[in-house]
């Protein structure tokens, strides 16, 4: 038995997590090894066949090795957008990045028409805004003429290619008087990148010393090339280089079995002696790139075919099957497709992005692969093992167990992360095809091209439990033994070192090797994790220092993450008994409930003790309410006594209005049949526990919509995300209209069901709520509207295998008791994470974060 009582890495439920978790909470004997499986089959034979009895709902899993790395960069790829997207295009191509495990793209400018200025630069940036899923950079390309003008646009661009060989573009420099005039304009600052083949290596390499610029060599391919280049990084010239699977993996002896026509790429396939050469001198290469060039199976297989291959797809596989064979390590995968790109391109951070690897995949690449619309791979047929099984992307899952998730458009681009961060430009809105015209026709302002999905805030990497508590580590108190397990740039120690070592050249260099060490996860002994040195601090962009919250209306996305990442940092500590108390110590809360509570009163409790604050209580019953004290005169009085007030009341606006009176926040925790809001926070904090995600689930509501303030704040909350709405509720009791159209203005599916068995089956959460005898006049009245829907064994046959059922609580009769041990009984989960949401509320609106 291994490993049953940790918590999983992700957020993500797998079948496997599921069982062991189910193994630890109700004391279940879990067999993970297959040898202890056939003793026991064995056993049971033995003594005739009478097996114990067993729990239902549990699944059996053979144990997969997965490890976790940062997103890749893949600095070289064409996406033929604009001009031949029948190849490909940005949705396509970066649906095929994310399913192979790259999180940023950077775009080729041998486009249609090329990007070689301002103008061009403005029709693929729109088709990128538009399309793309995943983050990404454009390209600038050198052209015969443009040395002049094509630095203006230098800060904007991933970096400008020259093409100083026969390729597939029209951007081929011939002319070496024009190489020197785009090397002596192109600043030195931003990165150049080389089209390099045999001789013309050595000649721009000669070039490059004669300027003392940095510069990238693409592609490499040849045994002299790889050679040159090592020995000019031996002389201290500042070049790096990539090399692209195909000529790792792909030699002439394998155009047999592609075929002559197929098998044409540029630079073309090497020899025997050529691959083994690039394998010898793997510790010369930085990066590794596919050079994602796809055509159609027609074009290809025609007469004069065009050169080039698909890759981004089967790039990590291969490189991971190399791992098994000993031939690289992970290590030199982070090195090459993350660490290497990071420096040479200089690439910020990707905040919440990683991916995870299944190791032990074993799988034969098919004829063609899923996302590329090439429609084939000139890797077909060979056995890989490892896979790619989730992205993360930003904190939104983008691709799991073979489905791209997130829409184009959500991509994007990196450099305008950067530029805005320097010129603190105001963001404008994504460029529409009506607004493209004016864009080419018209002088073009760079701000206009800004992604309108940027983020403002630094970013960076915190993908698991223990990377959560140290992207918070201002937050607690200094551990005798802490994990650094981050995904992120270098040390502040190892950027000194490099930048002694190249003064003048700090976007592009050939970069050191870093000392990693490897950590298990604590919920699974199999998922290898890669530390990088620490990284600095994540800090949240907290927009609640001092703020009311008195409705889910003052949340965004961004906030949300913040609460959420705060939250499980918490959690995460508590489990692993690290101490709190010192973050708000000196803090009081004043807790004032007019109506009764268990769960939001006492998480709020539990949550100020925990983080080191103090509580003094009132209520209705036993305070000078009872003398004729107004509820604005209590607040206020109260207030004087405390930092931070939580306030529950029964009349249904009660916390704005004595918020006009009180200079300290209010926490509204419940306002008769308004708002809870708070409630709606830990409610969406479960969902994303349970899933891993909100984005794309069907979320059912059931019981006394009409009263319940819950699912109002919930409603209403869930408009942030991608979801479907259902309610079910007993005559009379109907979700208030007014929550319906603040629904429905924001572009969200609402449907109304009569019956529970109706609405069921294609349910994700199924959100229960109590019917409400105290807003009920009589008896008599509540009592006909009870029993209508009662959630039981026998009605949950009919749901999914894989959904939540979830109740803010307490509970009376709409949930059978004989449920709870169901694994999708998520009520109790969700009670417990009341503590933690509010211990992030309460640390992020008293600014101790």
């Amino acid at each position: 038995m291994r490993n049953g009582g940790a918590r999983r890495v992700s957020n993500f439920m797998t079948h496997g997590y599921r069982t062991r978790r189910l193994a630890a909470d109700y004391s279940v004997p879990l067999i993970t090894d297959v040898k202890c499986a056939k003793l026991l089959v064995e056993a049971l034979r033995m003594v005739g066949g009478k097996a114990p009895r067993m729990k239902t709902h549990t699944d059996c899993m053979s144990s997969r090795k997965m490890i976790r790395l940062p997103g890749l960069i893949d600095v070289h790829v064409h996406t033929r957008d604009p001009g031949e997207v029948h190849k490909e295009d940005f949705a396509s191509c970066t649906a095929a990045a994310l399913a192979g495990g790259i999180t940023i793209i950077f775009a080729m400018p041998n486009t249609n028409p090329a990007v070689v200025d301002h103008k061009t630069f403005a029709i693929a940036k729109a088709q990128a805004v538009a399309e793309s899923r995943c983050d990404y950079a454009l390209f600038a390309g050198a052209s015969s003429d443009n040395y002049n003008d094509i630095r203006e646009i230098a800060p904007h661009v991933a970096a400008l290619k020259m093409y100083l060989n026969e390729t597939f573009t029209t951007l081929r420099l011939t002319d070496l008087t024009v190489w020197i005039k785009h090397f002596e304009s192109w600043p030195k600052k931003y990165p150049l990148c080389v089209h390099a083949e045999g001789q013309t290596t050595a000649a721009v390499l000669l070039l490059a010393s004669l300027h003392s610029r940095p510069i990238h060599v693409c592609h490499v391919a040849r045994k002299e090339e790889i050679q040159i280049i090592r020995a000019a990084k031996e002389h201290g010239l500042a070049v790096t280089c990539e090399v692209c699977p195909h000529h790792l993996f792909l030699c002439q002896d394998d155009l047999d079995r592609i075929g002559y026509e197929r098998g044409q790429v540029s630079p073309p396939l090497g020899t025997k002696e050529d691959q083994q050469a690039l394998w010898d001198n793997i510790d010369v290469i930085d990066c590794f790139a596919t050079d994602h060039a796809p055509h159609t199976v027609q074009e290809k297989s025609s007469e004069k075919p065009p050169p080039g291959f698909p890759g981004l797809e089967t790039m990590l596989p291969l490189l991971l099957t190399a791992v098994h064979e000993g031939k690289l390590t992970i290590e030199d995968i982070i090195d090459k497709l993350y660490r290497n790109p990071k420096r040479i391109f200089n690439i910020p951070d990707q905040r919440n992005t990683y991916i995870e690897i299944d190791m032990d995949d074993e799988w034969i690449i098919p004829e063609a692969m899923t996302y590329s619309k090439s429609n084939w791979t000139p890797f077909t047929g060979m056995k890989v093992r490892g896979s790619v099984h989730r992205v993360v992307l930003r904190g939104e899952i983008a691709y799991i167990e073979g489905q791209v998730l997130i829409n184009p458009g959500f991509g994007q681009d990196i450099r305008d992360i950067q530029y805005n961060t320097k010129t603190s430009s105001t963001l404008h809105a994504p460029i529409t095809s009506v607004q493209l015209a004016d864009i080419v026709n018209k002088p073009l302002s760079l701000d206009s091209l800004i992604s309108p999905n940027y983020e403002k805030s630094n970013i960076h990497i915190d993908v698991h439990e223990d990377d959560q508590i140290e992207s918070f580590t201002h937050l607690l108190q200094p551990a005798s033994h802490k994990s650094s397990v981050h995904f992120a740039p270098y040390t502040d120690a190892i950027d000194k070192e490099h930048s002694k070592a190249l003064p003048s050249q700090r976007t592009i260099s050939p970069l050191p090797i870093s000392n990693v060490t490897r950590y298990k996860s604590d919920s699974n002994p199999n998922l290898l994790m890669t530390a990088v040195a620490s990284i600095p601090t994540v800090h949240t962009s907290n927009s609640l220092i001092g703020h009311h919250v008195l409705t889910v209306e003052i949340f965004n996305k961004d906030i949300l993450k913040d609460i959420f990442h705060l939250a499980e940092t918490f959690r995460n500590a508590i489990r692993k008994e690290r101490p709190l108390d010192h973050i708000l110590k000196g803090k009081i809360m004043a807790s004032i409930f007019y109506e009764v509570s268990t769960r939001t009163s006492c998480s709020f409790a539990a949550a100020m003790e925990r983080l080191g604050g103090r509580v003094i209580y009132m209520d209705g019953s036993t305070s000078s309410v009872k003398k004729g004290e107004t509820l604005e005169d209590s607040v206020t009085v109260m207030a004087g006594y405390a930092d931070v007030v939580v306030l529950r009341h029964s009349a249904p606006g009660a916390a704005a209005r004595v918020a006009q009176h009180c200079r300290k926040p209010i926490l509204n925790a419940g306002d008769g049949t308004g708002e809870h809001p708070t409630q709606a926070l830990l409610d969406i904090f479960t969902i994303r526990d349970e899933f891993g995600t909100v984005n794309g689930l069907t979320i059912t509501m059931v019981g006394d919509l009409k009263h319940g303030r819950t699912v109002h704040s919930l409603a209403r909350l869930l408009t942030l995300y991608n979801v479907e709405l259902r309610y079910v509720n007993p005559p009379g009791l109907d979700m208030p209209n007014h929550v319906v159209n603040y629904v429905a203005e924001r572009g969200i599916s609402q449907e109304r069901f009569s019956t529970l068995e109706e609405a069921l089956p294609d349910t994700d959460v199924l959100y229960i709520t109590r019917i409400q005898n105290e807003r009920f006049a009589t008896q008599e009245q509540y009592h006909k509207m009870c029993g209508f829907f009662i959630v039981t064994p026998q009605l949950m046959s009919r749901a999914k295998r894989k959904m939540a059922v979830m109740h803010p609580l307490p509970r009376v009769f709409e949930i059978s008791k004989e449920f709870d041990t169901d694994p999708r009984a998520a009520y109790f989960r969700q009670a417990e994470n009341g503590v933690y949401v509010r211990m992030a509320l309460l640390a992020m609106v008293l600014g101790r974060i």
